[in-house]
């Protein structure tokens, strides 16, 4: 998978999420009903203010640069998102899937997907997602 940019973090045990699982596939459920319905809105309440998107269209800030991202950046239009697997633990979550859909050439495309997410326990939201793809 080709990393949209390189992150280090480590979290001392005081930043450490006490977020459920459940609340956090909430969140992440509404950040991938915006991308496959287009519809950025869908989004916004699950975001954080200090919300940050690293991709391979760079990175983008706020609720605009999400939305600035699924309505000007995608590789992929008219996408589902089949999550095959959902990771939490103590710092972040994590999803694996494949994206499916309509590539820019046209023609259908897949791609593998991970992306990170991190959350603001005191907002219940997220904070950070970095995506990484495998369309190769």
């Amino acid at each position: 998978m080709r990393p949209s940019h390189t992150v280090h973090f480590k979290p001392s045990r005081e930043d450490r999420s006490t977020m459920s699982s459940d609340t956090r596939n909430e969140l992440i459920d509404a950040y991938f009903a915006a991308l496959d319905e287009s519809t950025p809105e869908l989004a916004r309440p699950a975001l954080s203010d200090e919300f940050v998107y690293g991709s391979l269209a760079g990175q983008l800030e706020g609720f605009d640069g999400l939305a600035d991202y699924i309505t000007e950046h995608r590789s992929t239009t008219e996408s589902t998102h089949d999550i095959q697997r959902r990771i939490h633990d103590d710092d972040v979550s994590v999803t694996v899937g494949v994206v499916t859909g309509t590539g820019p050439d046209g023609e259908p495309a897949e791609a593998a997907f991970c992306d990170v997410f991190e959350f603001d326990d005191a907002d219940e939201a997220i904070e950070q997602i970095t995506v990484y793809v495998n369309d190769s």
